[in-house]
Order: C-alpha cells, then sequence, then structure tokens
C-alpha cells in the first residue's frame, strides 16, 4: 500500500509539472487549486512519514520517498508561486 501511495503521488506530481512547464495554458477552477494543494501537502506529510519509518528498517531504500518528497516540494513551490502572481496580477 505504501509503494501504490508513493508511485501514484510521484505520478500525479510529474504529471503536474509537466503540464504546467510545457504550458498547456489551462486555467484550473478553484476546486481543483483546493484539491492541488490539499494534495501536494498530504503526499509531502506521508513522503516524510515513509522517509523516517524507512530509516527504521534494516535493507530498506528510500529512494522514492525521497523522490516523492522532492517532488511534492517543487510542485508545491511552483503551485504556491503562480497562485500568488495570479494573486497580485489579478
Amino acid at each position: 500500500m505504501k509503494k501504490f501511495l508513493l508511485v501514484l503521488s510521484l505520478i500525479i506530481n510529474t504529471c503536474y509539472i509537466g503540464i504546467v512547464l510545457i504550458d498547456f495554458d489551462i486555467r484550473f477552477s478553484a476546486a481543483w487549486n483546493i484539491m492541488f494543494g490539499v494534495f501536494f501537502a498530504l503526499s509531502i506529510l506521508l513522503a516524510s512519514v515513509f522517509l523516517f519509518q524507512s530509516r527504521r528498517r534494516l535493507g530498506s531504500h528510500p529512494y522514492l520517498s525521497v523522490s516523492v518528497l522532492s517532488l511534492s516540494l517543487a510542485s508545491l513551490g511552483w503551485f504556491l508561486f503562480i497562485n500568488y502572481l495570479s494573486f497580485i496580477m489579478g
């Protein structure tokens, strides 16, 4: 279950960054913005918890948790930056 959640978070974060960087000019509604913000925060929390759990186990590799954590931080940072610019510019 952990691996499935981490892989799903990795796919969603990668797709979000890809869509934003390719610039499909997609404007998300308020409901989508709230959902993305909550999802990015939850994926950061889950990746952190799984990363700390993997430190206790011998022989486990935390690479998936680290990649999800870094992509989630990047996605959340870009999401907040775009929404801040949208709020400032009107």
